[in-house]
């Protein structure tokens, strides 16, 4: 079986948590969202406005409070092999050096852990991305998260925040795309393309995973309103997977480089490179992706 990011980090131990208010940190645990589901949530630090963090498929909470350390010999590649890694938590990853700043806030969504038992609920897969929707803001509802919210997305997440962010713009102060999947991928790519990726993100990672309607996904956001002008940032990895990876019906580089361009536009903000980083960008530059977040966090403070 095929390692997964989730299968190379460590589980940390689950602690049982209730709402407080919003000058206090949340500790993590499982918040109850109606109709006997649960979602685990991981809050860090105080103060405003809520840095809230959506994984990408397949990924969780831990993925944000790692590293690939410098010496790690994956950084030497010119590809992203990031299933060779060893990621090591650290103060210095994304989640503890945002929590300094402001309330810094990470969630497992249902079926996304490879290494051992769910901590969220479990649903039956594939699922929609409307579904996912629904479940952050039952989640921030259900944990007394106080909004307006920065909101961070990686990779799949990227989809759910662009239909949240159409949606329910209100909840919206600030937005920052880790390598998001870009709304424009479908119109950057060939019809041999669109499906492969289709049958990828559809299917789990391993028995009992995620897996997401891609189409449907893209469909729904193109019929959504349009994205809101708040302080954003697109960022995107410069590494891809190594040539034997890759088939002729995967997207290029310069394709997923394009289409977080055309995103960066809708935006109204620019696509930034992360220079030596794969697509797990959190864990390549950390310091990096964090920089970002809190520049956007402080221009939300600024009331730009």
């Amino acid at each position: 079986m095929r390692r997964t990011l989730g299968q190379l980090l460590v589980v940390l131990a689950v602690l049982a948590g209730c709402a407080h208010s919003s000058a206090d940190p949340i500790p993590s645990g499982l918040v109850g969202i109606g109709d006997g589901r649960s979602l685990y949530l991981d809050c860090q630090g105080s103060g405003a406005p809520t840095v809230f963090v959506i994984p990408g498929k397949g990924s969780y909470a831990e993925a944000w409070n790692y590293v690939v350390p410098q010496d790690d010999p994956i950084r030497s590649s010119p590809y992203d092999i990031i299933t060779q890694a060893t990621p090591v938590p650290s103060p210095d990853a994304v989640q503890p050096t945002v929590a300094k700043v402001t309330r810094t806030c990470v969630y497992d969504r249902p079926n996304t852990r490879s290494d051992g038992p769910d901590r969220s609920t479990d649903v039956a897969q594939p699922h929609t991305v409307q579904q996912d929707v629904d479940d952050v803001l039952a989640l921030l509802d259900a944990a007394q998260l106080v909004g307006p919210y920065v909101f961070v997305a990686h990779s799949y997440g990227g989809l759910i925040l662009d239909l949240l962010a159409r949606t329910h713009p209100q909840l919206v102060a600030g937005i920052v795309m880790v390598d998001g999947v870009s709304e424009f991928l479908p119109a950057v790519g060939t019809p041999a393309q669109n499906a492969a990726y289709e049958r990828d993100i559809m299917a789990p990672p391993e028995p009992g995973g995620e897996g997401i309607l891609g189409a449907d996904a893209f469909a729904r956001i193109k019929a959504a309103p349009p994205l809101p002008r708040v302080p954003a940032i697109v960022l995107s990895a410069d590494k891809f997977a190594p040539p034997q990876a890759l088939t002729p019906d995967n997207y290029t580089l310069a394709q997923i480089h394009e289409a977080n361009t055309m995103l960066a536009h809708a935006l109204g903000t620019t696509n930034v490179i992360a220079t030596g980083s794969g697509h797990n960008v959190m864990l390549y530059q950390p310091t990096f992706v964090a920089d970002n977040i809190i520049e956007i966090v402080n221009r939300v403070r600024a009331g730009e």
